[in-house]
């Protein structure tokens, strides 16, 4: 990512850096309409830099409305949502102006180089090269500088189907395991409450065991542990004895 934004800012500042250069030349294509004089001179060189930083700017913009090209577009749509655009409009009529600056300035002032006779080069094909093709870079740097990342193809059908079937798998082994859990919180409570029926079962069997015992003092212990708040007299009926031998055994 770093290094991404620092090639982004080079290649801001190349282009910037060509903008600058292309300034003068539309400088002196404008001051050839302006009267002499410094006032000619100064709007000269303002229309001139208003051309130059508007390139720049509609540059930037279309950059970012490039980037921000929704993905479900293709072909002829996602071309014209990028470039059929007032970006575009206003990029390509700041470029034609400063094209033809750039191209005049180059006619004017292009010298006769050796390399037109000896291969037969036609001078002008330089005042394009030197002149008027400049500007069009802009719409180059634009693509570049929007730093969209297209997809090599379609979305592929058997990758969308086993994407969505390993989807639909987890969701069962969630539900599964989900099943499993209060499955194994029930076998849990279950143990609990047959554990819980166990004790009771056993200490139901000592009672009735220590009830039905043959020996009096056994019966009387049980039923003062099992009831203690029944009196004497109902522990002596439950052990089948007399009151004052209830009273010795519990006194014991």
């Amino acid at each position: 990512m770093k290094n991404a934004n620092a090639t982004t800012i080079l290649l801001w500042i190349v282009y910037v850096a060509l903008l600058a250069v292309l300034w003068p030349h539309t400088a002196w294509a404008f001051s050839m309409f302006e009267i002499a004089g410094l006032f000619g001179v100064i709007v000269a060189w303002t229309g001139a830099f208003a051309f130059e930083a508007s390139i720049a700017a509609l540059t930037h913009k279309l950059a970012r409305h490039i980037e921000a090209t929704p993905k479900r577009l293709r072909s002829w749509p996602k071309f014209g949502y990028r470039y059929l655009n007032a970006y575009s409009l206003g990029l390509v009529v700041a470029l034609g102006v400063s094209v033809l600056a750039n191209m005049a300035h180059a006619v004017e002032f292009g010298q006769p180089l050796k390399i037109f006779g000896v291969y037969g080069i036609d001078p002008a094909v330089y005042a394009v090269a030197f002149g008027a093709v400049l500007p069009l870079v802009s719409l180059l740097f634009a693509r570049v500088l929007s730093n969209v990342v297209e997809a090599e193809s379609e979305p592929d059908p058997a990758i969308e189907q086993a994407n969505a079937a390993i989807a639909d798998l987890r969701r069962q082994l969630r539900d599964a395991e989900r099943l499993r859990a209060n499955v194994e919180a029930e076998r849990h409570a279950a143990e609990q409450r047959a554990a819980a029926a166990e004790a009771r079962f056993a200490a139901a069997g000592d009672l009735l065991a220590g009830l039905f015992a043959a020996e009096k003092r056994q019966r009387i212990l049980a039923a003062r542990q099992q009831w203690p708040e029944l009196p004497l007299s109902a522990i002596a009926i439950i052990a089948a004895c007399s009151t004052s031998y209830a009273s010795e055994v519990l006194s014991d």
